[in-house]
């Protein structure tokens, strides 16, 4: 029997005849928008159905989603929206999508679906398949639509299936190496307990040897007794960052571990044989540095069995709005924040930027925007004064030539919301407008 249902939308009023209906006699209804789900509240909560409206596809998915498919079975999803669905959320859920139906039938026919997923449970007509339920998170590859983040993600499909392959992994700081190393490691269906990153850089001889494969001397030359990585992740994945800054000694070491998939502690002849996939992450080209021999050759060859090069940002111009809008979307649901677009500006300055920090950068940006947001809209004043080339001057008034009247009422409408602490009886005064008209501005404006 359907006891509990939660309704998640930015525009509850607009469902204000289902809330009247009389449905609500049969069962707990709460009401939040998507900000209040995101504070947490979702988490403390068990429902049969999620109703959620959608006005844009979620690129990033809220936590508490994964969280209640994980923890739960026994609950059904209502999506309204009228554009497609992300490929994700459909895999992470699976068959508890009940239907996914447009803003206008949701409108006028929402209590008959709701009706229909009370009958449902009432004469336990919807069967559960545990087992097609996905626990762990499907497949996501790279954020981008660049051709060659295609390209990538299907090569890290291919190397999935070659279990145990080394692969390098090679790109300037920032363009996501550890996120596609966990990638890789995922596609394998393998927990993140199996998962460890170790830095090469600043780390003597004695000391990777001894992290890598173990101490068993007593004597304490190699440190204290301990087993090494080899052995303690054996069938999971050791990511070796750096890898051109691991002092010779290691690299060949590391050689005769990949040749045969045994290896001896410090100070033992103990040998142990382990499985273990090794992704290795540099931003040289290794291969300039076996040209100068700084690198071991043979090493090079084992880890370049299966290499992949991530482009920086700026040979990426189209993926900046795309993963813009992802960090916008995971930022707002992560500090709670009713944060839903950026400005025409914003945007265009976000684009033209070079990003020498590359993915990692615009994620902080995008973070600290959202902080400091006081709108709905993330504008150029929003942005830190290092994209805008400093000038503190570079705001959206320089801009306002490039922009329609519409836009120009919106941010004009939001600015006196500001300045009026959100008082829409004060903002329409100084609007010279009536309050019918203000919330029918705010509705065509999706402003909240």
């Amino acid at each position: 029997m359907l006891t509990k249902l939660v309704f998640i939308s930015d525009r509850l009023p607009e469902f204000r005849n289902y809330f009247r209906s009389d449905h609500s006699n049969h069962f707990r209804l709460d009401m939040l928008s998507h900000t209040e789900a995101n504070q947490r509240y979702i988490y403390h909560n068990y429902y049969e159905l999620f109703i959620i409206d959608l006005r844009e596809p979620w690129l990033s998915i809220p936590q508490w989603i994964r969280e209640q498919t994980q923890q739960h079975y026994f609950h059904l999803f209502i999506f309204i929206t009228d554009k497609p669905l992300n490929p994700l959320l459909t895999k992470l859920l699976g068959q508890r999508i009940f239907k996914t139906i447009s803003f206008e039938e949701a409108k006028d026919n929402l209590s008959a679906f709701t009706e229909e997923v009370a009958h449902f449970f009432e004469e336990h007509q919807y069967k559960y398949d545990k087992s097609k339920f996905i626990t762990e998170v499907p497949f996501e590859g790279l954020i981008g639509d660049h051709p060659s983040v295609k390209r990538i993600n299907d090569f890290i499909k291919l190397v999935s299936r070659a279990r145990f392959a080394p692969c390098l992994i090679s790109g300037e700081g920032g363009t996501g190496k550890t996120l596609c190393a966990h990638l890789i490691h995922h596609a394998n269906d393998l927990h993140d307990d199996l998962f460890f990153v170790k830095n090469c850089e600043k780390a003597t001889t004695s000391e990777l040897l001894g992290d890598l494969f173990g101490v068993d001397d007593e004597s304490g030359i190699y440190g204290p007794k301990r087993h090494g990585l080899f052995e303690i992740y054996n069938g999971g994945t050791i990511v070796l960052q750096n890898i051109e800054k691991m002092p010779p000694d290691v690299q060949d070491k590391l050689l005769l571990y990949l040749e045969d998939k045994i290896f001896r502690p410090l100070g033992s002849n103990r040998v142990i044989e382990s499985s273990v996939r090794i992704i290795a992450m540099s931003e040289y080209k290794l291969d300039r540095l076996v040209k100068r021999r700084d690198f071991n050759p043979d090493l090079f060859f084992h880890l370049n069995a299966f290499e992949i090069s991530l482009p920086p940002l700026r040979e990426r111009g189209e993926d900046i709005l795309l993963l813009s809008d992802y960090y916008l979307q995971y930022a707002a649901q992560v500090l709670a924040k009713a944060v839903h677009s950026i400005s025409l500006p914003a945007q265009r300055l976000l684009k033209e930027y070079a990003w020498p920090g590359n993915i990692r950068q615009l994620k902080q940006v995008l973070e600290k925007a959202v902080l400091h947001c006081k709108s709905s809209e993330i504008s150029l004043e929003d942005l830190p004064d290092y994209v805008n080339g400093g000038q503190s001057s570079f705001h959206e008034d320089n801009h306002l030539g490039n922009c329609s009247l519409k836009e120009i009422e919106r941010l004009h409408i939001e600015r006196v919301l500001a300045n009026t602490n959100g008082n829409k009886s004060k903002a329409a005064a100084l609007l010279q407008i009536s309050r019918t008209t203000l919330r029918e501005k705010l509705r065509q404006y999706a402003i909240d």
